[in-house]
């Protein structure tokens, strides 16, 4: 699995994205609601998706996140309202409007991990590169994006592949 993790930078560029707060099993459908609502914006915009979406999750604290014991991992992430960005990088740079802020991401540097399978065992992948990034003395800020690299309503979940960034300090 050593294979699969690097350093890169990477710029995402212009993007819409809405704030949510949400736990695990709400997601789904939040994230459905949320990818139609930026798709039919950008439409109307001029503007599309240039990229799969993504979501940006914040306030992590990886020490306590990946510290827990199975048990207490398992629950924490079903009764966690987790905050996050549900965006879309764009075409062109485009107004945001209400809930639909617009931004830039800029160039930064990331721990990279390619995630293969279902969405919920991605946490033995964050794992592994948070391991990963410590044995070579570096230090990971606390938000983390996952790049959804095909589509759940095309693929099984097997073959499912997620792009996890986490950028570094």
């Amino acid at each position: 699995m050593d294979n699969d993790f690097t350093i890169i930078e990477k710029a995402i560029g212009p993007v819409i994205e809405i704030e949510e707060r949400s736990t695990v099993w709400r997601m789904p459908s939040t994230f459905a609601r949320d990818y139609q609502r930026i798709a039919d914006y950008l439409a109307s915009q001029g503007a599309e998706c240039v990229e799969m979406p993504y979501a940006r999750y914040l306030d992590m604290d990886w020490e306590v996140e990946l510290g827990k014991g199975k048990l207490a991992m398992l629950l924490g992430m079903l009764m966690k309202r987790w905050h996050y960005l549900a965006g879309m990088p764009t075409s062109k740079p485009v107004s945001g409007e209400g809930e639909l802020v617009a931004r830039v991401l800029e160039n930064r540097r990331y721990a990279r991990a390619i995630h293969h399978g279902p969405y919920q065992q991605s946490g033995k992948t964050y794992q592994a590169l948070y391991d990963w990034v410590k044995s070579r003395g570096l230090s990971l800020e606390n938000e983390a994006i996952e790049c959804y690299l095909n589509d759940p309503r095309e693929v099984g979940k097997a073959e499912l592949k997620t792009e996890i960034l986490i950028p570094l300090r």
